[in-house]
């Protein structure tokens, strides 16, 4: 037999390295598989409009439209148009909102240019096959933040109209952090009562 010279050699220990660490990083992702293992004691789900007992200005129409992109995106469970056909019905009712200053403006410490926007929802969700409540009024809550003033402009305070734009464009995005917490709420591994 014909010995390797040592650069052969080096090759070769390269060579089989790779080979066996490639082989140990397969195997450490065979079992991984993509999206959510949870079983889902439902099949399809009803969503009835989003009732808004809170002055939380337009978010009931956001909510309920950013809820429904939620489950489609899920995939997981079919949306159906009426709670007959339904599976399970989802109930959400916005019961509070509230508007506090987070910050003020150094210029008048009276001025608030800053704002802590919280939206809470009671949700429900209802199984039609067994006529029973799968959880019943949970209450969960979302937070973003509206700043008021702007620090381009020359006006030193904000004015009631700032507020209002501020209020409007932060909804969005409240109400669709919101419907991700409710989705998941509905969508994640939870016990059903026995």
């Amino acid at each position: 037999m014909k010995a390797l010279s040592n650069s052969q050699f080096l090759n070769c220990l390269i060579s089989t390295a790779l080979v066996l660490f490639t082989a140990s990083m397969l195997s450490g992702c065979k079992s991984y598989q993509l999206g959510s293992p949870a079983e889902l004691p439902f099949d399809s789900i009803y969503m009835q409009p989003v009732s808004n007992d809170s002055f939380a200005p337009q978010a009931q129409a956001l909510l309920s439209a950013q809820l429904r992109d939620a489950f489609i995106r899920d995939g997981r469970t079919k949306l159906v148009t009426s709670a007959e056909a339904a599976d399970a019905v989802l109930l959400v009712k916005l019961t509070e909102y509230d508007r506090s200053a987070a910050a003020f403006d150094s210029n008048d410490t009276e001025v608030a240019s800053d704002f802590d926007l919280t939206l809470v929802a009671q949700v429900s969700l209802f199984d039609q096959n067994k006529g029973d409540y799968h959880f019943q009024e949970r209450v969960l809550q979302e937070s973003s933040n509206a700043y008021v003033s702007n620090p381009y402009a020359n006006a030193a305070a904000a004015n009631t109209q700032d507020l209002l734009q501020s209020e409007h464009q932060a909804m969005p995005r409240l109400t669709r952090d919101l419907a991700r917490k409710i989705a998941d709420e509905v969508l994640s591994p939870w016990q059903p009562k026995e």
